[in-house]
């Protein structure tokens, strides 16, 4: 089994929907926190901003893609 991602704050993830009610079985959001650990599972938890600008704090189990956009990181010295 893979470990568990933990991505850092402002990685742009793509997750496993938990509504199996929407018809979309997979949702993108951005980590808006520091992950958490549930002390009885030792499973972490992740605060995730949502294109509709809400939060949801999401199994990090259930997250199948971590992106980083580091678009804004200085590039460094040019020749």
């Amino acid at each position: 089994m893979a470990p568990t991602p933990r991505p850092a704050r402002g990685a742009i993830v793509t997750y496993l929907n938990p509504d199996v009610l929407d018809p979309a079985p997979f949702l993108r959001g951005v980590i808006s926190g520091t992950p958490v650990v549930d002390p009885e599972t030792a499973r972490h938890w992740v605060p995730v901003r949502r294109p509709d600008r809400s939060v949801v704090v999401l199994d990090a189990a259930n997250i199948v893609e971590v992106l980083v956009d580091d678009s804004w990181a200085d590039p460094g010295p040019t020749a």
